[in-house]
Parts: C-alpha cells; structure tokens; sequence
C-alpha cells in the first residue's frame, strides 16, 4: 500500500475508472450474442452465425475488463487514494467501503466466472457470471447513489475528483 495519503486520483485512476465502467455497461447491454451462442452449445445445437461475432467481442470485453481491473487495482495499493471526506457517519462511511469492496471482487469473479464457463465449459461458473452480474448491476447503482449523495447532500469533492480529467 502506498506510504502517505494521496491528495488525488491519478488521471490513469480516473481513465481507468470510466473505462471498466464503460466496458462493463457494454457488458451489460450487448450479451445476447453470448447468450444465444452459451444456450445453443449447451443444447448441443448449432448457434446462429450473427450470434458469434457479439459473442467473441463479450469474451474479448471481459478479459479486458479484468486486465484494466488487475492495473486499476496495483495503482491502488501503489500509489494510493484520496482519503475519504469525514463527513459522513460512520455507517454510511462502512456501506461506502463493503460496496467498494464488493464492487472489486465482482470486477474480478464475473470476468474469471466467465472465461471459466467459456473456455473450459462449466455451467457452474456460467451461473456465477450471471449472478455476480446481476449482484454488481446493483452494487453499481448504489455507488452511484453514494456518489450524488457525497456530491449534492454533503457537498464533497468526491464526484469532482472522479470527473477531474485536466489533473495532474
């Protein structure tokens, strides 16, 4: 872990932040190919040829998402994090942390849950990806839930911080 507190997010912190954020909401709206093509070989039928291209891009997606999620998190324990506000109350500061938390592991276990059902055929990982994404569907909301709140009820420079592209 990094020495002292840092007094921001690095504009590589932040790239990678709005990248996996962007690549993950691809995830989300674009995984019918995969699906089609996972039901279809998993019925032992043929998947439709329009099926494999978005399918291929979800596996390629994926990996991405955990090799920028494996940077993002070395950047972490390196350089380090802005120190939170204060401000909030201890509970709050808690769900803030367990969601962070959660919000990693499931960057890392959907991506590996994944690559696990495709790559070796195991349905029991399949079921992992699904529910892991669906779990971090919900974590995400409320992350952004706490960031608004941080943002316009206790007026933090949290969201700012994380929107902040032109920093050093």
């Amino acid at each position: 872990m990094a020495d002292s507190p840092v007094a921001s997010y690095s504009k590589t912190q932040i790239w990678l932040h709005w990248s996996i954020a962007a690549l993950i909401l691809v995830q989300f709206l674009a995984h019918d190919g995969m699906e089609h093509v996972w039901r279809s070989l998993r019925r032992g039928q043929e998947a439709a040829a329009g099926d494999w291209p978005l399918a291929y891009m979800h596996v390629v997606l994926g990996l991405a998402v955990l090799a920028l999620a494996t940077w993002r998190l070395w950047l972490r324990g390196t350089r380090g994090v802005p120190p939170v506000s204060g401000l909030e109350h201890p509970a709050l500061r808690l769900l803030a942390q367990t969601t962070h938390f959660a919000i990693y592991a499931l960057i890392f276990v959907v991506p590996i849950s994944g690559a696990a059902a495709w790559f070796l055929q195991l349905p029991g990982a399949g079921l992992v990806h699904v529910v892991g994404k669906n779990v971090l569907l919900y974590l995400v909301l409320l992350h952004i839930a706490g960031a608004l709140v941080q943002h316009f009820v206790l007026k933090t420079d949290v969201l700012r911080q994380m929107l902040a592209f032109r920093q050093a």
